[in-house]
Parts: structure tokens; C-alpha cells; sequence
């Protein structure tokens, strides 16, 4: 199962310009249930700019959990503590397998937007954990982005998030075969 968990702004942005993440601080009064969230999830991936976001930032708090980093580069910058990381450049539907095999259940993409296109596009998102933040950002990335026919969700569960903000939480509705 791939979760996308992620806040955005109400116009769909993940970050603003150049990784601005200051629209989360509109998040006013609610208390960071991420720890929950992540004690769920036994992999992750991200692509190349969420890597690079990491590496600007010096940090790598998700040690221990096997992460993919989806990128056509042959090397990655270095960020101290960060494993397992591997490298996979390829067919997103193939990542997935082999995450499977190795007995994972439950992988986090951590972001971005063209990321979570590949995958709508080859319809391997299967839940959306959202939480909407109380701003318009303007521009930057979306939350999903490409070329990907429409995907349908079922909205499982709505809730406050803090003062202003919602959570929604989404499953891949597919059609029975």
C-alpha cells in the first residue's frame, strides 16, 4: 500500500517558492499527530527534490525505515545518517514490487507532486492522508502533478485539524474486476 500523507495549501500547493513550507504555520492549535503516522509506515519514497530539500536542510529524521529515492541521477548528495536509502530510476509500478517483496506493507511517499503523478498515473496510490492548511500559497508544486487519467477516491474520514485547518482521509476507489 502507497500513502500519500502530506499538507498542502487550499489552492493544492505542497510548498511554495523554493520549498517555502511557511504556509504550514497557519496550522494554528492542533497537535502533530505525525508521530502516529509514521510509527504505520515501514518504507518510504521520495523523489529527487524532496532529496534535495533534505540534504538543504542537514536532517534525516526517518532513520531506520527503508527509503527509495526515485531519481535518474547515478549518485545522491550526502546526508549523514540517512539509510538504508536506495537509488531507483525505472517504472514506478516495478518499485512498488519490489518494495512488496521485501515484506513491506505500508510505504509513505514522502513527495513530491511529479512523483505522485508517476504513480496516479500508473495507479499505485491507494490512500491520501491530507491536511488542508488555512492559506493560499500562489505558486510552487502541486500536490500531484503529469499526465495521469482521473482517479477516483472515497472520502473515508473528515475532521478539524486545529483552528482552521481540515484533515481528509481518501481511498483509491477502483472499479471491481
Amino acid at each position: 500500500m502507497v500513502t500519500y500523507y502530506a499538507a498542502l495549501s487550499l489552492d493544492g500547493r505542497i510548498a511554495g517558492d523554493e520549498h517555502d513550507l511557511s504556509f504550514l504555520q497557519t496550522l494554528t492549535g492542533a497537535e502533530n499527530d505525525y508521530e502516529v503516522f509514521y510509527a504505520d509506515v515501514d518504507s518510504l519514497i521520495m523523489g529527487a527534490r524532496t532529496w534535495d530539500f533534505m540534504v538543504a536542510h542537514g536532517s534525516w529524521p526517518y532513520a531506520g525505515k527503508p527509503t527509495w529515492i526515485v531519481t535518474h541521477a547515478e549518485e545522491l548528495a550526502e546526508l549523514p545518517g540517512a539509510e538504508p536509502i536506495e537509488i531507483f530510476a525505472g517504472d514506478m509500478a516495478d518499485l512498488v514490487r519490489l518494495i512488496e517483496s521485501r515484506g513491506l506493507k505500508r510505504t509513505w511517499l514522502v513527495g513530491g507532486g511529479d512523483l505522485a503523478g508517476q504513480l496516479l498515473a500508473d495507479d499505485l496510490l491507494d490512500e491520501l492522508l491530507l491536511t488542508i492548511a488555512p492559506a493560499l500559497v500562489g505558486t510552487g508544486p502541486a500536490l500531484a502533478d503529469g499526465a495521469f487519467p482521473l482517479r477516483r477516491f472515497t472520502l473515508t474520514r473528515m475532521e478539524p485539524f486545529g483552528d482552521d485547518g481540515v484533515r481528509l482521509h481518501y481511498d483509491r476507489a477502483r472499479e471491481e474486476t
